[in-house]
């Protein structure tokens, strides 16, 4: 599909580990942006109850930092925790809606909004999946590592002093918001990060973003898996838009992530 705002794909992730007990399924929605496919989202909610996750993942950027209405964001969101567990990261804009004055009358809708839903912001916390043995912590890095142009580097330290010691017996999925720190969030051991942010490079050719929101060109995290050193990042390519309200090859996505035992012997 060519240019394309108002349809979006189901993209379907396997991940197998020894350290799973259970599995679980789980849709995994970044960059909303605000955006709606049908009044009120009704045709990605009827889709994600096809689906039927066991969680749902918000990786960041549900909202858009605008100063304007996100209320019917909110009531979507309520919606989907009405039917589901909702584990919700924090993206650049939610930080920015978080931290800048000129956002203020926003704030009040979107702590209305996450009070209501009763979905609390993962702040450089952890949720855990007991049965499952699975850990979900979510990275909330300061505005100062969303710096355009620039890559600021996140040091192991910084990791440690914002998350504590990842505990390596259980399975780690980290929700990183911004994938260009890929090789620093190694260095903290998770088994799985989700990441977004990049919109899949807003025009994708060859397979291939042409530009991320820091301006990066042709950048070296766009969108799919990424692997090092045992180290996963699945980077969605988001489902919304916003300022550059374009996508050219780069259909909006929906990710369905499956995590299971790693089944040894068979």
């Amino acid at each position: 599909m060519g240019f394309s705002l108002k349809n979006f794909e189901v993209n379907n992730w396997t991940f197998e580990s020894h350290k799973i007990l259970k599995s679980v399924t789980m849709a995994v929605i970044s960059d909303l942006h605000e955006c709606e496919f049908g009044d009120g989202n009704r045709r990605l909610f009827a889709v994600l109850r096809e689906q039927d996750p066991d969680f749902i993942v918000i990786a960041g950027d549900l909202i858009t930092a605008k100063g304007g209405n996100c209320t019917a964001t909110m009531d979507f969101l309520k919606r989907m925790s009405e039917r589901w567990p909702v584990y919700y990261g924090v993206g650049n804009h939610e930080r920015k809606v978080l931290d800048l004055e000129k956002f203020s009358e926003q704030k009040k809708r979107f702590v209305k909004g996450l009070q209501e839903a009763g979905v609390g912001l993962i702040r450089n916390e952890y949720i855990d999946i007991p049965e499952s043995n699975i850990r979900i912590t979510g990275l909330d890095l300061e505005r100062y590592y969303y710096h355009k142009i620039t890559r600021r580097p996140v040091s192991e330290k910084h990791l440690q002093e914002l998350l504590g010691k990842a505990d390596t017996s259980r399975y780690n999925v980290l929700l990183a918001h911004n994938p260009d720190h890929f090789e620093d969030y190694t260095a903290w051991n998770p088994d799985l990060i989700l990441s977004g942010h990049v919109h899949g490079g807003i025009i994708r050719i060859a397979g291939h973003g042409v530009i991320s929101p820091a301006y990066h060109i042709f950048p070296k995290y766009d969108a799919g898996l990424f692997e090092k050193n045992d180290v996963k990042m699945l980077l969605g390519r988001g489902i919304g838009s916003h300022s550059i309200n374009m996508r050219l090859f780069n259909t909006p996505e929906l990710l369905m992530v499956s995590l299971k035992p790693l089944m040894t012997g068979v």
